[in-house]
C-alpha cells in the first residue's frame, strides 16, 4: 500500500466524522429545540452549515474514492454496497444543492431527506467496520 493511504483514511473519517455528526446533531437536537423554543434562529446554523458542508461532502467523497482505488475488486458484497449507498447520498446532497443555488426553491424533499442520509450513512459505517472484520478474519 502507498505510504498516502494513511492520510487519506484520516481525511476520510474526519470528514466522515464532521458530515454524520452535522446530520445527527440537525436531525435530534436542532429539530428539539425548535420545537422547544419558538424564537431559536436555527438559519443562523443551517447558513453556517451551507458554506461548510459541500466542502466537506465533496473531500469525504474524493477520499472515498481515492480509498476504494486502493482496494479495487469486482463489484461484489459490502463493497459493493457501501458505492451504491455512498452514490445515493451523493445524488441526494446534488439534488439538495441544485434546489438551493440553481433552481433557487426550496428542497421539495424537506424535512425528510436529512433522516434519509442520515441512516444510509450509518448503514455504510456498520458495513465498514464488517468488511473490516472480515477482510482481517479470513
Amino acid at each position: 500500500m502507498s505510504g498516502y493511504y494513511v492520510y487519506i483514511l484520516l481525511v476520510h473519517l474526519i470528514c466522515a466524522i464532521f458530515f454524520i455528526g452535522y446530520l445527527f446533531v440537525d436531525i435530534f437536537v436542532i429539530r428539539k429545540v425548535k420545537k422547544n423554543y419558538n424564537d431559536f434562529d436555527s438559519k443562523l446554523l443551517s447558513n453556517t452549515a451551507i458554506k461548510i458542508m459541500p466542502f466537506i461532502v465533496l473531500i469525504l467523497f474524493l477520499s472515498g474514492g481515492m480509498l476504494a482505488s486502493f482496494h479495487f475488486k469486482p463489484l461484489n458484497g459490502y463493497f459493493a454496497i457501501k458505492i451504491i449507498l455512498a452514490s445515493i447520498i451523493f445524488a441526494l446532497v446534488l439534488f439538495s444543492l441544485f434546489c438551493r443555488f440553481i433552481f433557487k426553491k426550496p428542497n421539495p424533499l424537506g424535512k425528510i431527506i436529512h433522516p434519509i442520509v442520515f441512516i444510509l450513512a450509518m448503514v455504510i459505517v456498520i458495513l465498514a467496520k464488517l468488511m473490516n472484520y472480515f477482510f482481517i478474519s479470513f
